[in-house]
């Protein structure tokens, strides 16, 4: 109950970091993806139910506020924390390698979807520009904060495994 809360709050303030102040610091004209990072972070570390959550969350709040399709982003973000959350066994606290090359997979996929359904299926065919100005950029920008986020939020599991355990403890 509480991980849920916390990544509740979670949610929102990575959404208004997102929209406020990584808009402002926006390298190349792209900034990071701040809540596929977080999705990326619960589905790696806490299993696929809890990577689906937080995916729909993010994902319904970035439709509603700027998604032309309701529910696009939702369902791009939920798979995206699926996909990751089937990679929690392999989950060590000291591995970094994994994570990082899980999270510019993830990030790979949704700008390419994003592209596809947004772009290509309206007739704009330059992959090319869009691969080298857009995807790339994005790529190694969130690439970049996620190794910093990705300890924090590493620091933030281990509390909540240990809260969780605690818990548990205390029903058997």
């Amino acid at each position: 109950m509480l991980r849920k809360f916390i990544m509740t709050v979670l949610i929102f303030v990575f959404y208004l970091l997102q929209c406020t102040l990584f808009k402002k610091l926006s390298l190349a004209s792209v900034s990071p993806n701040l809540l596929l990072i977080l999705t990326f972070c619960a589905g790696f570390m806490s299993g696929k139910r809890n990577g689906m959550y937080v995916g729909f969350i993010s994902g319904m709040l970035l439709d509603i506020f700027y998604g032309d399709v309701l529910g696009f982003n939702a369902l791009l973000l939920l798979y995206i924390g699926y996909v990751n959350g089937m990679f929690n066994k392999m989950f060590y606290d000291e591995e970094i390698t994994l994570p990082i090359v899980l999270l510019i997979g993830s990030e790979f996929a949704y700008t390419f979807v994003y592209y596809v359904f947004s772009f290509l299926l309206r007739g704009r065919l330059n992959i090319g520009y869009y691969f080298i100005h857009i995807m790339l950029p994005e790529l190694a920008y969130t690439a970049i904060i996620a190794v910093l986020l990705y300890r924090l939020m590493l620091k933030l599991n281990r509390v909540l495994d240990e809260r969780e355990k605690r818990s548990a403890a205390k029903f058997d």
